[in-house]
């Protein structure tokens, strides 16, 4: 068990400031006594401590913490936040998160008092406790909510409690004034209701009263290893706020019966698999979605009423609908609805008979959490533009609120549902649906608020976004106001969003001064991995740009640490997924490229999204040109990158969409095409939305410990970095291999014809373990391995593992060393396997042509015995006719029946390469040729014969064009001595850069082109001594958590039998004790 901790020291101590983190490994069960000293030394010194035990007082917040709890049981879990000394509760403290919540169980923030949530802005995220009495609200870190943005005053306005208990507000005198919904607000109280935004300086605020309404948070259990496992299985989607729409009289506006549910779904919505399961398919990124900010006859427009991931942004076409006016929702007159046509402009009309245009139409659907119907500002109806790229979406739409699979039976957009249904409406509706409109766009595209709630809870929504969400990987970058979809009206401070998917936003850069630079990508981030899990998005930094010292970047993105989605899950050599130095960024990026070389994953494994974040100047020319490289292909696979600029620098890829600060105080953005001089075109008077720190921070450590329930079931990808060293018997799920658990094995194995599944070790596929089959994948393989590499002992465990899944009767192996005993044991420990027929030192020439020419009679054998027919149909045959009764006695003729039965034969080749080259003097080399050509024999026939070769060779230049080279669809890299040798057996050069000190260490690359990295299990050693594991506590270099990660070595037994010797002992005894019961 490995927790991360943060140790505060004295108050007067130099670490009482930031804290120590420190890493604590122990043994599941470690009390807090045995590592008391330790991290009370290493929060007075930061350096590494160890202690048996201890009498030192730790705190949590205000609670100490008794020596007798269990380290990896809360509070005590990965991210927590330990003291030598009790929070006085005051604001200002090292690690005091006070603003963000009074917190309960687990950290989860009380909803006993009324909370002012910062929902948007330049210090967005904030949710603020009001007890009672009186709060202020300004600029000035006296206030009580302080907020950190230029337009707001010292001390702006000031929230109170009533007589009657509810909240009124007040204008202290601002500069630039209080609005409450639209209204301004003077020196006299005015109520303030729950839900109105209130507005001062680029800050929206709203009321949460106390005791709101919420669903309770999903269930997290603690796993005793510090991490808590949240059930995401049965979450409903969250059903936002629906507008005020009437339901059709008679029916839905499609012809569907009356009294057909408005949201087309149960009230708890679907579960996440029906979310999974609807895929993309009609997600309108309504609520000012990049697709909408094209450059419009008049200028950059910004319809604003609704995007489309199936859209191009920036296409031409359509100009006739445009609103050049509509330059940033503020500043622009809203879009005209003379302008609609189709099913907008007509009653009857329908998506199908519409041609929308690329800002967002009445086809493109809406779904997701207040999902809805996508109809551009501009209401086009122009064609598809030559080589825009922008396709076309038709059928139903769905209103706010209705998730996907649920249709609502609304045909085309709810603006043109409203309009068909009403007719004329007052100017009271108009107005209850567009604040219902809103309101589900603000439910649809979280705030920074809910976002730290929904990780503080843990919430409804975390996680929901799966690889096959409509709404994945599209991120909210701030507010702004929007036309209507229905009514000339606008929409006050709704989202402005960005969907990496497309095309032409796969790469987003942000550009700006740092500090609110920063603060914007922590907000983008965090809202990523709030609502992707870490199985479904791996987030991949890269900050080596020496303009800035290392520390001062480190120190930066020091939050992002502590994210479950920054952990390897591809087997990358590393700790956690970062780079703050050229050696550390080339590794990265060398790890996505490989990606990009293997292609998409196959369609039973969408695997995660990968997100690359480029700080300022990657490194080297080299390095832009391998992450230009990435921006371009990566979204092919899946990998997007986001990158980060300050003025004058020249971003790290000129592809995508470029979101600008701008302003006088850079609290606003300005969305526009990459590569385009700056404010060339695109969406302007777009309000960020930026978090502090702090806010980070916290939001971080909340995600620390949760892990998804089912994250380490089979068929989930691994989410750890490849170990150093692997035990194939713990692979194999035989710790303990006995007689019975091989027998239960065997007979658990069907009665068709024997497998060829081995396990070769450890690694990050599905369940963590990295498994072929020669009969599906094969029929051959290949491994290539400089000396000390560890092929030799990959060829043991594949022969253990084969024969740990079949019976003697029903798997045979062969042995071939063909460096004679020139290079240690080689395959001799195998011997002692009871499905080894045969076992060949090329030693001795005259033992050598023997093996030869039985090796070459055996393949005859096996041709008359199937008399053409395949090893599998063969096998077939005889369990049809061992099992089907024959009336009347046997048939006449030979029965399959009466031929023995024929086992799959592997056939296993240490040093090939010394038998197809042997040296100059060596003992078997007048024999070798004759071993050579019945081995080639097998390559060429031995798959419908039932016969694999499995071969290894040091030197692959030499055995590259051999039969046994070239029909070998399965081939395994493992350290090799230069690039052109590794991309002899595998395709890619990374073999040739595996540390020599980690053999078994390798790259499997199966027939479809996808490379593995894998750890080989070793057979060869001796049971480990867990015993002698003790609590280590030692100190966090974040800075090097991108380099290979420096493992500690568990010691094994001195004397004893190996574990290859245990598993031959066990397999011998198993099969004599079904030999004496037959």
């Amino acid at each position: 068990m490995q927790i991360r901790l943060t140790v505060l020291g004295p108050r007067s101590g130099r670490a009482a400031r930031g804290g120590s983190d420190v890493l604590v490994t122990a043994p599941p069960g470690t009390v807090l006594g045995s590592v008391a000293g330790a991290l009370a030394s290493a929060a007075g010194s930061g350096q590494p401590g160890r202690s048996a035990g201890s009498s030192v007082a730790l705190y949590v917040g205000q609670d100490r913490v008794p020596p007798t709890a269990v380290l990896g049981v809360p509070p005590l879990v990965d991210g927590a936040v330990l003291s030598l000394h009790a929070s006085t509760g005051r604001p200002g403290e090292p690690h005091d998160h006070g603003q963000y919540g009074s917190f309960g169980e687990y950290g989860r923030p009380s909803a006993d008092v009324a909370r002012l949530l910062v929902v948007g802005g330049p210090d967005a995220g904030g949710v603020h406790l009001l007890p009672g009495g009186r709060a202020t609200i300004g600029r000035s870190a006296d206030a009580d909510v302080p907020l950190d943005d230029p337009d707001v005053s010292r001390l702006h306005c000031e929230v109170a409690f009533g007589p009657d208990g509810g909240l009124t507000v007040a204008d202290l005198g601002s500069t630039n004034g209080t609005t409450l919904s639209g209204r301004a607000v003077g020196p006299q109280p005015v109520p303030l209701p729950p839900g109105a935004l209130l507005h001062l300086g680029e800050s929206t605020l709203r009321l949460d009263p106390a005791g709101s309404p919420a669903p309770p948070p999903l269930p997290a259990t603690p796993d005793t290893d510090g991490h808590l496992r949240v059930s995401l299985r049965d979450a409903p989607w969250p059903a936002p706020a629906s507008p005020p729409v009437p339901a059709p009289r008679d029916g839905a506006a499609d012809g569907s019966p009356a009294g057909h549910p408005q949201d087309g779904r149960d009230a708890d919505g679907p579960t996440r698999e029906d979310r999974a399961a609807a895929g993309r398919s009609g997600s309108a990124a309504r609520g000012g979605h990049l697709a909408d900010a094209v450059d419009g006859p008049g200028g950059p427009g910004l319809s604003g009423a609704a995007g489309h991931p199936d859209t191009a942004p920036f296409a031409p076409g359509a100009e006739s609908g445009r609103q050049g006016g509509a330059t940033g929702g503020r500043t622009g007159g809203p879009a005209s609805r003379d302008d609609a046509s189709g099913a907008l402009g007509h009653p009857g009309g329908s998506p199908e008979t519409t041609a929308p245009d690329a800002l967002g139409t009445p086809g493109h659907q809406g779904d997701g959490p207040g999902g809805r119907g996508g109809s551009s500002g501009s209401r086009s109806t122009a064609q598809d533009s030559p080589g825009t790229g922008v396709r076309r979406d038709t059928g139903q739409a769905r209103r706010p609120g209705a998730g996907p699979g649920g249709r609502s039976g609304v045909v085309g957009s709810i603006g043109a549902w409203a309009r068909r249904r009403l007719g004329g409406t007052g100017r009271g509706e108009e107005e209850a649906y567009a604040g219902g409109e809103a309101e589900a766009l603000r439910e649809r595209w979280p705030d920074p608020a809910a976002v730290l709630l929904t990780a503080l809870g843990p919430g409804r929504r975390l996680w929901e976004r799966t690889p096959g969400h409509p709404d994945a990987l599209t991120v909210r970058l701030g507010t702004a106001d929007l036309p209507s979809e229905y009514g000339n009206r606008r929409l006050g401070g709704v989202p402005f969003t960005v969907d990496l998917r497309e095309p032409r936003t796969s790469a987003l850069t942000l550009a700006g001064p740092r500090p609110r630079l920063a603060g914007l990508a922590r907000a983008v981030l965090a809202q990523l991995c709030a609502l992707h899990s870490p199985t479904a998005l791996e987030v991949v930094l890269v900050s080596a740009d020496r303009a800035r010292p290392a520390d001062q970047r480190a120190e930066e993105w020091s939050w992002l640490n502590w994210l479950p989605h920054l952990r390897p899950s591809r087997g990358q050599d590393c700790r956690l997924l970062l780079a703050f130095d050229r050696d550390q960024a080339q590794a990265r990026t060398a790890e996505l490229v490989r990606r990009i070389e293997e292609g998409p994953a196959g369609a039973g494994q969408p695997g995660p999204y990968s997100l690359l974040v480029v700080d300022g100047d990657p490194g080297s020319a080299a390095l832009r040109e391998t992450v230009a490289r990435i921006a371009a292909a990566g979204p092919a696979v899946g990998i997007h990158v986001l990158c980060l600029a300050e003025p004058g620098e020249r971003p790290a890829v000129d592809d995508g969409v470029v979101a600008r600060l701008s302003g006088d105080v850079a609290t606003m953005l300005r969305v526009e095409p990459a590569g385009e001089p700056a404010g060339s075109g695109g969406a302007d008077e777009i309000v960020l939305d930026a978090v502090s720190a702090a806010w980070a921070e916290h939001f971080a450590r909340a995600l620390a410990p949760l892990r998804e329930a089912d994250a380490d079931a089979p068929g989930a990808l691994s989410r750890h970095a490849l170990p150093a060293s692997v035990r194939l018997l713990d692979e194999l799920d035989l710790a303990l291999a006995t007689p019975a658990k091989i027998a239960a094995r065997w007979a658990a194995a069907p009665a068709a014809a024997p497998s060829g599944v081995a396990v070769l070790g450890a690694g990050a596929g599905p369940g963590g373990r990295v498994a072929v089959d020669l009969v599906a994948e094969g029929p051959h393989l290949i491994v290539g391995g400089a000396p000390g590499a560890g092929k030799t002992e990959l060829l043991r465990s594949f022969a253990a593992a084969l024969a740990a899944a079949e019976r003697p009767e029903r798997l045979a192996l062969i042995l071939v060393d063909g460096a004679g005993q020139d290079r240690g044991e080689g395959l001799g420990g195998c011997a002692d396997l009871p499905h080894v027929s045969a076992h060949l030192v090329a030693a001795d020439p005259v033992r050598m042509r023997e093996f030869a020419q039985a090796l070459s009679a055996e393949l005859k054998r096996r041709e008359g015995v199937l008399g053409g027919q395949a090893f599998a149909a063969w096998h077939a045959e005889r369990l049809v006719a061992a099992t089907v009764p024959h009336p009347g006695g046997r048939p006449p003729g030979a029965s399959p029946q009466d031929v023995p039965a024929l086992p799959r034969l592997v056939v296993l080749v240490d040093d090939f390469d010394a038998l197809v080259a042997p040296a100059l003097g060596a003992s078997g080399r007048p024999a070798a040729g004759s071993v050579v050509r019945a081995i080639e024999s097998v390559a060429r026939d031995g798959e419908r014969l039932g016969v694999h070769l499995v071969t290894a060779t040091g030197r692959p230049e030499r055995t590259a064009g051999t039969d046994a080279d070239e029909r070998a669809p399965l081939r395994v890299a493992l350290r090799m001595p230069d690039t052109e040798s590794a991309a002899l057996l595998v395709n890619v050069e990374d073999p040739a850069g595996l540390d020599e000190s980690v053999p078994g260490r390798g790259y499997l690359r199966r027939p479809g082109g996808a490379v593995t990295a894998f750890q080989a299990g070793r057979v060869s050693g001796r049971i480990p001594r867990t015993a002698t594991l003790r609590p280590t506590v030692v100190g966090l270099e974040w800075e090097r958590m991108g380099d290979p990660p420096a493992r500690r070595q568990v010691r094994e037994l001195g004397n004893g039998p190996t574990d290859l010797a245990l598993l031959a002992s066990a397999l011998q005894r198993a099969a004599e004790a079904e030999a004496t019961s037959a």
